[in-house]
């Protein structure tokens, strides 16, 4: 049956769609599929492959790499073909990628699942913010917006947890077959969204619609804010462990607490995450992007500085609950001013810009950062990410002052886009 040329007339003007939950429902399957396969990687790498450490950054890098090149050509397809076929696609090549693992036998088949499930993450991650915009009314695209990252951190909360046990209870094979179940599942979902075509689509090419994108000046401010974001990332997910150990910072974690207290210390980073950003969307609804952005920001460079002086395990969980609070704040705000930025035509190419920035601050981080640790000395560490991080965002925040969203702008009432 061909596809409907009509958009879906929003239900209410303050309320979320049914539809909303909907999608909101595949990603946060999605993004168990994909999290649920992170602890267990680099074992898998060096205890069935047989491969020397050092391929393990190899892996991720084909998953980054991939990530990166996918995002703007996802973000100009969702804008062209609809949501709805993007993130079937999407959620498709993380199904392939999950069969691929459970055949890996060698090293060059794992490698194309990696690089499968970059281009799945792109996709479907990209396609899936668009919709957030699309489908949410106006004053609640911070909110929107919030929950659907939300999604993702839930998800960074149970699967480590569910990963390491399910691995050391029935070994690698059931880990990826979970996760192509998850797959499977976000793709039932993402199908049974409406087929509704874009409205009205873009009359020129993706170049065209790159360049009309980044002439905003609130793009400009969400990939400021997200660059500045991108070295917390680097932070807690390549450094923080390292850190933990080379600074014995959880010497005197309880004894309850076995072997995952620095576990659990990025448990409190994805909760905190998890509550704060929809909470700050919403906020940023009411009171504006910039005016929850400034506090949001000055939580991440204390957030950093307390980590930085933390000494035993209280001290470091309570850094990394502030710092996780203030990249919630800024997160929210940058995707809503982004997405705020952008006709509705747009907002997949506008997600695509600002993740593809922030995909690459992360990577940029991680190698600049590492080259300034001098043995159990992290004081140069911190000092140029702290500058960096504040810098970043203060030039963000002031390409965010006095912004107009841009239904504002126009005489007419919004085009509100549909799922596919």
């Amino acid at each position: 049956m061909a596809d409907s040329p009509l958009s879906l007339p929003p239900v209410s003007t303050t309320a979320l769609p049914r539809t909303f939950f909907v999608a909101l429902a595949a990603t946060a399957l999605f993004a168990f599929g994909v999290t649920i396969l992170v602890p267990v990687i680099p074992l898998y790498v060096t205890d069935e492959l047989d491969m020397a450490e050092h391929w393990i950054g190899t892996a991720t890098l084909a998953v980054a790499f991939m990530a990166v090149v996918s995002r703007i050509p996802a973000g100009a397809l969702s804008d062209r073909l609809g949501r709805r076929q993007i993130m079937i696609v999407g959620a498709g090549l993380g199904l392939g990628a999950s069969g691929l693992y459970l055949v890996s036998q060698h090293f060059a088949i794992f490698l194309v699942a990696r690089a499968l499930t970059g281009a799945s993450l792109a996709l479907f991650t990209t396609t899936s913010k668009a919709l957030s915009a699309d489908l949410a009314p106006p004053r609640r695209r911070g909110e929107a917006l919030g929950l659907n990252n939300a999604a993702f951190s839930l998800a960074t909360i149970a699967s480590p947890l569910l990963s390491e046990g399910l691995k050391n209870a029935a070994g690698f094979q059931a880990v990826f077959g979970l996760s192509g179940v998850l797959n499977i599942l976000a793709l039932a979902i993402t199908y049974s969204l409406p087929r509704v075509r874009p409205q009205v689509v873009s009359s020129l090419g993706a170049r065209s619609d790159l360049r009309s994108t980044l002439h905003e000046r609130g793009t400009w401010a969400g990939i400021l804010l997200m660059a500045g974001l991108g070295g917390t990332l680097a932070l807690m997910f390549t450094f923080y462990p390292f850190l933990a150990e080379r600074e014995d910072l959880l010497h005197d974690a309880p004894a309850v607490l076995g072997g995952v207290a620095m576990g659990l210390g990025l448990s409190i980073w994805a909760l905190m995450n998890t509550v704060v950003e929809p909470f700050a969307g919403r906020l940023s609804d009411r009171i504006g992007r910039q005016r929850v952005a400034v506090p949001g920001l000055a939580g991440v460079v204390l957030g950093v500085l307390a980590l930085s002086q933390a000494d035993n395990t209280f001290s470091t969980y309570a850094a990394i609950a502030l710092l996780a609070s203030g990249v919630a704040t800024v997160s929210s705000a940058a995707n809503a001013i982004s997405q705020d930025a952008v006709a509705p035509m747009l907002r997949g190419m506008g997600a695509a810009v600002l993740y593809t920035s922030f995909d690459l601050s992360v990577g940029l981080n991680a190698q600049g950062l590492a080259t300034l640790i001098d043995g159990d000395d992290f004081g140069t560490f911190f000092a140029v990410l702290t500058v960096v991080i504040a810098s970043l965002g203060a030039a963000g925040l002031i390409l965010s002052t006095r912004l107009v969203a841009y239904e504002q702008r126009l005489p007419i009432p919004e085009i509100v886009a549909g799922t596919d």
